[in-house]
């Protein structure tokens, strides 16, 4: 299936907006989240540093390419990508982290906007990225179709997503229940992820990273020696199902 005829049938629905019950009640919980996380001095989520090592390793921004990060936060990244000169602009759901990266960071493009529905044209960028994001949506195919709709032809959608083989586990060993299943309602194998994204028509591979940097040592330390454990794997050299997090390099057609 052609990434334009996959996009079509997923969009003879109406695209949803912020009257939506669904993503207004989204909207309300991250906007929630992101205010008590600020007020408490924490300003990232993920794991920039490898994030933004995945996207160097692609080689597959250049300059004059049009860039869109969905979910970007605060605009941490598109912060660092715009200071090495890229035209790239951020979306996210909460307005609170909206507002608060416009103050932070200042002469970056920021804009209120659902992953499932992007107010932008077809064909609008070279380059889609989201980091964290994938997990989060409940209706990832119609998120995957605008994802489609705004790449030019040959653009690629960069992202990351936790493993489901070892999210699902991490976190139900962290919360000591299965809640996390309300935040990551689209969790995916590697051959889940692979098959909804060809059948949206993209081509798609995967990058192992190494996520073991300070972020990842802070995030285990909890687990007491399984952070000891985890600084020995060169996470590399393991399989594809073993990786924590989940690269993915997806080209559209």
């Amino acid at each position: 299936m052609s990434c334009s005829s996959a996009s079509d049938r997923w969009r003879r629905a109406a695209v949803p907006d912020f009257a939506d019950r669904q993503l207004k009640e989204q909207q309300e919980l991250y906007d929630a989240g992101w205010q008590s996380e600020l007020e408490r001095g924490k300003e990232q989520r993920g794991n920039l540093q490898t994030n933004l090592e995945f996207v160097a390793q692609t080689a597959l921004l250049k300059t004059g390419d049009r860039i869109l990060e969905i979910g970007c936060g605060i605009g941490t990244v598109v912060h660092e990508l715009a200071k090495q000169d890229y035209d790239i602009r951020g979306t996210d759901i909460s307005q609170v982290a909206i507002e608060y990266g416009r103050a932070k960071y200042g002469d970056i493009q920021l804009e209120v906007q659902p992953a499932e529905g992007l107010a932008f044209g077809d064909g609008s960028f070279d380059v889609v990225l989201s980091f964290d994001l994938f997990e989060h949506i409940a209706r990832v195919d119609l998120h995957v179709s605008e994802v489609c709709r705004v790449l030019r032809p040959g653009g690629y959608y960069l992202f990351q997503t936790p493993n489901k083989y070892c999210d699902a586990v991490f976190e139900t060993l962290a919360l000591r229940s299965l809640k996390w299943r309300r935040a990551h309602p689209s969790l995916h194998t590697p051959g889940q992820l692979r098959r909804r994204l060809a059948g949206h028509g993209f081509e798609v591979r995967f990058l192992k990273m190494n996520p073991m940097n300070e972020y990842m040592r802070a995030k285990l330390r909890k687990f007491g020696s399984l952070a000891l454990l985890f600084e020995r794997i060169d996470f590399r050299k393991l399989q594809l199902a073993l990786q924590t997090n989940l690269y993915v390099i997806a080209r559209k057609k």
